[in-house]
């Protein structure tokens, strides 16, 4: 949860995707100080990267990338933190008819010497102003927890000029848990997924007295965790550092209770270390210190414990490079030139349609993911029926749900992710020819399985023809005759049929279907040309 300050410092809570509690805080419950801070809260942006107004040169100056951060203690706000944060729709921002959509990011890492005391944290985020037509709808994501916040419509603002006539503050306050906070590395990252720019007054991070904080010198280190896994052919249980290089070229050591383990030379990069790690075979404790050309950089401890092998087949994440991607470029999972191209998918239709990691939510597994080809979607639900899938940022208006980032999982062959809004393990796998899945209803609920024929994808398709029925308790046959018009050149039409068999473990307790969004319990048969066609058992 999180909640929005306007100028006037009245609070008010809003939704975070994380957090469906809302509670209203005050705005102060303790003396507050300033852990850190980018730019000053004087209305203007003048202290920061390319302000007044040089906002198209956002993408020449190499902002917005997710590889790119400020450090807190090193970087200059003037050199390092640029004044504007673009949004999807901005063409300046390199969102263009054949670029598609761009989503940018602001990142900002920071490392505290100790476990925070609790107490009370805020992050304050002090916008001078924003774009009012197409106002942005900004995810802020704290250490892997994200927040929301849709700002509203407001009067006629051109701060991204560097025009401040019109200029009405905003202030967004999230409270940060202490727990959220740790020992060593932290990030915060700002993406906007919906509208248009913003531009920052401040950014700052409030807190108890006595946090102190890293000063980075020649590395910093990001993280420190103990792998998940156990490497196969050498029974090492790593553990994983990850360290950004900042100058020189220093000699990163890590001891482990008391040993030294590891020693590498670092040149201009940023690294992921498996340090060696000796596996256990029951629960223990150790201790970590690690040290750049001599000078300790951090101490902490680890908790060990018994891990699964891991072949080199188990370092595949298949969202990677699913950013800014195309239809045909998804989680999966498929096999080599499959015809069923199982994946989620998040995004509304159109240019980029598909799956984009940035989005917490999946809209509907889908069976084709083919170049100018789609079709067959399914998702488990419960509750009351909804048969439209809504939009990829919309509340409640489809069958969509939100998502549980940290469960979702999308290794070479399978994906899961648990649905928040119905409190569903969905799991997928597929062959050549055919997906399953697997769906985890909580007890006491009712369990429905969604059948979508007409699904967002990036090239859109009427459905000129659909034969959908119920042959048995436990089989579901379907054909869906699909046509896009001037798919490609012009004047190519892509005009294709999706011949479908489902089949479920247990007997289906009810059917029904749906053309042109009317509801009914009967078959579909020759439908005909239709608006939108499914089924639900």
């Amino acid at each position: 949860m999180h909640t929005s300050t306007p100028n006037s410092r009245l609070a008010r809570s809003l939704r975070s995707l994380l957090s469906a509690t809302m509670l209203t805080l005050p705005l102060f419950t303790q003396a507050q100080h300033s852990i850190w801070e980018i730019g000053k809260n004087d209305h203007t942006s003048n202290e920061m990267a390319l302000a007044p107004g040089s906002y198209k040169d956002f993408l020449a100056q190499d902002f917005g990338w997710e590889d790119r951060f400020y450090l807190v203690g090193r970087d200059s706000p003037k050199k390092d933190w640029p004044y504007v944060l673009p949004g999807p729709k901005d063409a300046w921002g390199g969102t263009s008819p054949t670029a598609g959509i761009r989503t940018h990011h602001a990142n900002i890492l920071f490392g505290l010497e100790s476990t925070p005391p609790n107490g009370d944290y805020k992050l304050v985020i002090d916008l001078l102003g924003y774009q009012h037509a197409t106002p942005p709808w900004l995810k802020i994501t704290v250490n892997g927890k994200s927040f929301l916040e849709k700002l509203p419509r407001r009067p006629m603002d051109n701060t991204i000029t560097g025009d401040l006539a019109g200029a009405t503050e905003y202030v967004i306050t999230i409270p940060v848990p202490s727990q959220l906070l740790k020992q060593g590395g932290n990030d915060i990252s700002f993406t906007i997924l919906e509208g248009s720019w913003l531009v920052f007054d401040q950014v700052k991070l409030t807190g108890p007295a006595g946090v102190k904080l890293i000063q980075p010198d020649k590395v910093f280190i990001r993280s420190v965790t103990p792998a998940p896994y156990e490497l196969q052919a050498t029974g090492v249980q790593p553990l994983l550092v990850q360290a950004a290089h900042l100058r020189g070229k220093p000699m990163l050591q890590v001891k482990l209770d008391g040993k030294q383990v590891f020693s590498q030379r670092l040149d201009t990069a940023a690294y992921l270390f498996e340090v060696p790690m000796p596996a256990v075979k029951t629960a223990q404790q150790s201790r970590y210190d690690i040290y750049a050309d001599g000078v300790l950089l951090q101490t902490g401890k680890v908790n060990r414990s018994p891990q699964a092998k891991q072949t080199p087949a188990g370092y595949v994440d298949t969202r990677m490079g699913t950013a800014h991607s195309r239809w045909m470029i998804a989680p999966g999972p498929w096999m080599p030139f499959s015809m069923v191209k199982l994946s989620p998918d998040n995004q509304d239709a159109g240019w980029q349609a598909g799956y984009d990691p940035i989005y917490e939510s999946v809209g509907t597994f889908s069976h084709i993911h083919e170049w100018t080809m789609a079709g067959l979607g399914t998702l488990p639900v419960n509750g009351p029926l909804k048969i439209k899938e809504g939009t990829q940022r919309s509340e409640d208006d489809g069958y969509r749900s939100q998502i549980d980032k940290s469960t979702e999982k999308a290794p070479l062959g399978s994906y899961e992710v648990v649905l928040k809004d119905y409190n569903i393990k969905a799991e997928l796998t597929a062959t050549t020819r055919c997906s399953f899945q697997r769906y985890t209803y909580p007890k006491g609920t009712d369990s429905r399985i969604m059948i979508d024929l007409q699904i967002p994808a990036e090239y859109g398709y009427d459905l000129k023809d659909v034969t959908l029925r119920k042959v048995s308790d436990r089989r579901i046959e379907g054909v869906s005759r699909q046509f896009t018009p001037n798919a490609w050149s012009g004047d190519v039409n892509q005009d294709y049929k999706v011949h479908f068999v489902m089949e479920f473990d247990r007997p289906v307790g009810k059917f029904g279907t749906w053309t042109n969004k009317q509801v009914s319990d009967k078959d579909i048969i020759s439908s005909g040309p239709v608006k939108d066609a499914g089924a639900f058992v």
